[in-house]
């Protein structure tokens, strides 16, 4: 009784934070007042709900305020995160319960993942930042992060969180349909989601 309580809080917790995006979009764009809101909101309510996609947009947002400011920039980031939210919780399930069955994960995804001199091809939007923090992450732990599309050296590719379930339709689409190809001719490609890289990375 009690977990479905808490399932049907953060139902309800979701749900609020969608008609908040929502909301904000709804002139199309995302202004210092409406950064700052929104912010605040998230901070106020996602250590009550210790679940995605309130712990990814927590750092999300910590980042993008860490110097007390929000660019336009950094606003677009944000308006990134809004629009995503709106097209991919309806359901407050973790991404990688919503997409494994029309994304194209390695089933096992590969444990532990390994950094030095592989080349990762990155493709989709991360909750875990903007793309340089997540090539940063990467090049870290001594991997060779690229936007490129895949080849036969690739070792992995990462779909970011917040890829469409109509991948196929899409331009990062291009880049997993390649890995698929790659990976089928037996090259020993990776394609990993976001939330299993995620373990891996500082």
């Amino acid at each position: 009784m009690r977990l479905f309580q808490r399932a049907n809080n953060t139902a309800k917790a979701v749900d609020q934070l969608v008609g908040i995006c929502t909301g904000i979009l709804a002139d199309g764009e995302v202004n210092e007042n409406e950064a700052i809101f929104f912010a605040e909101w998230v901070r106020k309510h996602a250590p009550a709900e210790p679940v995605w996609p309130f712990t990814d947009v927590l750092q999300r947002i910590e980042r993008i305020f860490a110097d007390g400011v929000c660019d336009a920039e950094e606003r677009a980031e944000l308006k990134d995160v809004m629009e995503a939210l709106c097209g991919f919780t309806q359901e407050p399930l973790p991404m990688a319960e919503n997409l494994s069955t029309s994304l194209p994960l390695c089933v096992p995804q590969p444990h532990p993942l390994l950094f030095a001199n592989q080349q990762f091809v990155v493709t989709g939007k991360f909750a875990y930042g903007a793309r340089t923090a997540v090539f940063d992450a990467i090049a870290a732990l001594g991997g060779l992060p690229t936007d490129s599309a895949p080849t036969k050296t690739t070792n992995y590719v990462i779909i970011g969180v917040f890829a469409s379930r109509d991948w196929i339709n899409t331009s990062h689409g291009r880049k997993i349909e390649k890995a698929v190809q790659l990976r089928e001719k037996g090259t020993g490609i990776n394609i990993v989601s976001e939330e299993h890289w995620k373990q891996f990375v500082h």
